[in-house]
C-alpha cells in the first residue's frame, strides 16, 4: 500500500508554484490535482488560492481528465483539462471566484462537494 500511495502521490501531486513577474509579464500561480487516498477522490490543490488582481491562474491536470467550471454569478468559465494539459485565466478584479470539476464534483442547493475550489482576489 505504501508503494501504491507513493506512486499515486508522484503521479497526482503538483507543486504549487508562484513565478515572479518581470517587466511586462504578469505573476502566475498554478493549481493542480491531488489525490485523496480514502477512496479514489481528487481535489484541487490548493483548494483556496489568494492572489492579487492581474495574476494569471493556471489549472493543470497531472492525472486524469478534469474540467474547470465557474460557480456563482460573478464570473463565467468552463474549460476541459485533459491529462497533461492546463488552462489559464487572468483575474483582474477583486472578489471570490468559486469553481469545480464537473467530473469529480457537484453542486446541490448551492453547496459544492468533491473537487471544488476558489480563487480569492484581494
Amino acid at each position: 500500500m505504501v508503494a501504491r500511495r507513493s506512486r499515486g502521490l508522484a503521479a497526482l501531486v503538483l507543486a504549487v508554484a508562484m513565478t515572479a513577474g518581470t517587466a511586462g509579464t504578469a505573476d502566475a500561480v498554478t493549481v493542480g490535482v491531488r489525490g485523496i487516498f480514502n477512496g479514489s477522490r481528487f481535489v484541487w490543490s490548493p483548494a483556496v488560492r489568494t492572489i492579487n488582481p492581474g495574476v494569471i491562474v493556471r489549472w493543470r491536470s497531472v492525472d486524469g481528465r478534469h474540467t474547470v467550471k465557474s460557480r456563482g454569478t460573478n464570473w463565467s468559465y468552463f474549460r476541459n483539462v485533459p491529462v497533461g494539459t492546463s488552462v489559464t485565466r487572468t483575474f483582474n478584479r477583486r472578489g471570490t471566484f468559486r469553481y469545480f470539476c464537473t467530473i469529480h464534483g457537484s453542486v446541490v442547493n448551492g453547496v459544492c462537494s468533491g473537487m471544488c475550489g476558489r480563487i480569492v482576489v484581494s
